[in-house]
C-alpha cells in the first residue's frame, strides 16, 4: 500500500460545479440505495466542502497547512454524520 502526499492548498474547485459527480459516486460506490451502516431511509449530502486538517503534533491548533477535502453526508433515519474524501469520490478532482 503507497500512500501520497496532500496538497497544501486547493484551488478553483466549486461545490456546485462537483455535487452531480459526488452525488452519483456516493450513490455508485457506498450507498447503492441499500440500507448503509443502519441507514433505511436515505442520506443528505450537506452543501460544501469539509477540510480536516493534518498536523505533526497533537499539541495545540493548526490553523492553515496539508488538509484533506472531505464530503458530508447525514442518515436521515439516525442522524448520524459520514464523511467520505473527495479523492476518492471523483478522482478526476485537480487537487
Amino acid at each position: 500500500m503507497s500512500f501520497s502526499a496532500v496538497p497544501a492548498t486547493i484551488q478553483n474547485m466549486d461545490f456546485a460545479t462537483l455535487k452531480g459527480q459526488i452525488t452519483a459516486a456516493l450513490n455508485q460506490k457506498f450507498l447503492n440505495g441499500a440500507a448503509f451502516m443502519g441507514e433505511n431511509q436515505g442520506f443528505t449530502l450537506v452543501d460544501g466542502f469539509v477540510m480536516q486538517t493534518l498536523q505533526d503534533n497533537p499539541a495545540g491548533f493548526v490553523i492553515g497547512g496539508k488538509s484533506v477535502p472531505m464530503v458530508m453526508v447525514v442518515g436521515n433515519a439516525t442522524g448520524r454524520v459520514y464523511y467520505f474524501a473527495l479523492k476518492a469520490l471523483v478522482p478526476s478532482v485537480n487537487i
